[in-house]
């Protein structure tokens, strides 16, 4: 079994080859800007949680259930509390990952992309405003006054 020192560097070296790895796809995939980092952050906090729980888990040898011995001093098999933990903190990643637009869900009008359809070599411009009708019927009045 490791130490609790070990342990913490294990999940240190895992987070930042997972943040590596976000952050590559990303940039690949042309995902990436940099307000999405603060989600990325966000992200990399419930994978180390998550990796956390499941070495500690992995240590026990993956238990599904263990015993509990209760007041009236029955004992039954409950849900391992380390399987509970991994599950729940496996479906926050899932749904982080979601939210960066790294499932292969399709979202229409949901999906949060990086980058320009604007070359770098081509300013943007502001599109016209347009006018109402009854707005040039005001301006028309108010200039002849």
């Amino acid at each position: 079994m490791a130490t609790k020192k070990d342990r913490q560097k294990l999940v240190s070296e895992k987070t930042e080859a997972e943040k590596n790895r976000i952050l590559k796809i990303m940039r690949d995939a042309d995902l990436y800007t940099l307000t999405l980092d603060p989600l990325i952050e966000s992200y990399l906090d419930i994978y180390e949680i998550y990796m956390t729980m499941y070495i500690q888990w992995k240590e026990k040898g993956f238990p599904a259930t263990q015993r509990h011995t209760n007041k009236a001093g029955a004992t039954n098999n409950s849900k391992h509390p380390l399987a509970q933990q991994v599950e729940t903190w496996a479906d926050k990643k899932t749904k982080a990952l979601d939210l960066l637009g790294l499932t292969n869900k399709s979202k229409a009008g949901k999906i949060v992309t990086g980058g320009s359809s604007v070359r770098k070599d081509e300013e943007m411009k502001k599109p016209e405003a347009k006018v109402s009708e009854l707005e040039a019927h005001r301006q028309k009045w108010r200039n002849k006054a």
